[in-house]
């Protein structure tokens, strides 16, 4: 979502920060959609709520609208979650050539659920259905000149950590971004609700059917590739690259698009 064109935010409570998706304790952030939730641990120590300076970073990748719910701090850097549409956006803004080029976030996949790091180097959550319920999107990193960075997430015994490449000639500060993708439950739930074997919706159902096998796998796929991209154009590009024309008949359906591709 581009901040740019955002509505104005409404004002939250910063000093005790939870809303039904975002919960803070301490040092650590819950995403939950009500009936499941994945957390995630800052590194440092909890300090006063601070915005990075993003304008290194391009507008689209800016998911989020709202103050920061959490801040941490550590020696060079500071970490701020906001809450986005769709589950939480963590900046890490890295202030010179001495800071560590490596973070740790210690996480909680959603109960029933495994981890696992993709080709493109985002982090899938899976369920015992063989179901992407929630991950975390591909990293990016930019210095203060908005040179795009390398950078990369790795897995290890319950800790996500994002390497980011930088040295004495980088502009700074650096902002890097681990981005996590929420909402399966409640897509799924309003998919259920809505794509009845009647009525108009029906035919988009059937379509659903005969391309992927069932409803459910299908939405999950398109739901899957449209969450994996930053930016509105390449979101509905990767959900129509999987979908065809069946994603604007999905969108099509107000509760749908409202709760699954908002």
């Amino acid at each position: 979502m581009n901040i740019a064109s955002a509505a104005e935010p409404a004002p939250l409570d910063l000093e005790n920060y939870s809303s039904e998706k975002l919960i803070v304790d301490q040092s650590s952030i819950e995403v939950t959609d009500g009936n499941a939730s994945m957390s995630l641990t800052l590194p440092g120590k909890p300090a006063e709520l601070a915005t990075p300076d993003l304008s290194g970073v391009p507008e689209t990748l800016i998911a989020h609208a709202t103050e920061p719910a959490l801040t941490t701090e550590t020696k060079e850097a500071s970490i701020s979650s906001f809450e986005t549409p769709n589950g939480s956006q963590t900046l890490i803004s890295i202030e010179s050539a001495e800071a560590s080029h490596t973070y740790n976030f210690p996480f909680e996949a959603p109960s029933g659920s495994v981890s696992q790091l993709e080709k493109d180097g985002s982090v899938s959550f899976i369920n015992d259905e063989g179901e992407y319920v929630g991950g975390i999107s591909e990293p990016w990193a930019y210095d203060a000149n908005g040179k795009q960075l390398e950078t990369s997430f790795s897995l290890s015994n319950g800790i996500l950590t994002q390497t980011v490449e930088f040295d004495e000639h980088t502009a700074f500060p650096v902002v890097a971004d681990p981005n996590t993708v929420w909402g399966w439950t409640v897509c799924v739930a309003t998919v259920g609700a809505n794509l009845m074997p009647w009525g108009a919706a029906a035919k988009v159902g059937y379509k659903l059917v005969k391309r992927f096998g069932s409803v459910k796998k299908g939405v999950n796929i398109i739901w899957r590739a449209y969450h994996s991209k930053k930016g509105a154009t390449a979101k509905r590009n990767a959900a129509v690259a999987v979908a065809g024309g069946l994603f604007a008949e999905l969108i099509g359906i107000n509760d749908i698009k409202q709760n699954c591709f908002s």
